[in-house]
């Protein structure tokens, strides 16, 4: 093993706890869905997470890239602190966006029904300024469905239209959207 590995992702004691709704008590209940995980991870390197259903594996990914606020810990993007709950750091996440995606479990749930493919997939090179024109935007959208198995007219249609494993090529290509 090389000596001068770089840490890209590195997350300490992270935790997330969700309220109890409707609680009949006067003090409000969470539920524990992340407690107390610690990890790295290495340039170059992936990393795997296993458990069973309902473990909290995509909660963890959610925290980590931001879509929920943690509840506590400390989650550093290649040496930038983007959460410190003890320091109370918490970055803008729109420039991290570009460099962390996730793919979703369940791409029917992760895509929206009344967005076309090329919709879903152009919105992120809209967020985030990617293309100069209309036409270039349409080239990238093409690329991009190509690069994962789609023809260029699966981008007028909608994702009730897709197969499963067709709708997870286009969550795919929507987090290959922004490099």
């Amino acid at each position: 093993m090389r000596e001068d590995r770089q840490v890209l992702i590195d997350v300490t004691n992270l935790k997330k706890y969700f309220p109890v709704k409707g609680s009949p008590f006067r003090q409000k209940q969470y539920v524990q869905a992340v407690e107390s995980v610690t990890f790295s991870i290495y340039r170059g390197e992936t990393l795997g997470i296993v458990g069973e259903s309902g473990c909290g594996k995509s909660t963890m990914g959610r925290a980590v890239i931001r879509l929920h606020e943690p509840t506590s810990g400390r989650i550093v993007y290649d040496g930038t602190t983007i959460y410190d709950s003890e320091t109370h750091t918490a970055v803008p996440m729109l420039p991290y966006r570009r460099k962390m995606q996730i793919i979703f479990q369940d791409p029917s749930a992760s895509l929206d029904p009344r967005m076309t493919v090329g919709e879903i997939v152009g919105e992120a090179l809209d967020i985030h300024h990617l293309c100069g024109s209309k036409a270039e935007r349409r080239e990238r959208i093409n690329h991009l469905l190509d690069e994962v198995g789609l023809n260029t007219e699966h981008a007028n249609r909608f994702p009730h239209e897709f197969s499963g494993g067709q709708q997870q090529r286009v969550g795919i290509a929507r987090a290959l959207a922004v490099n």
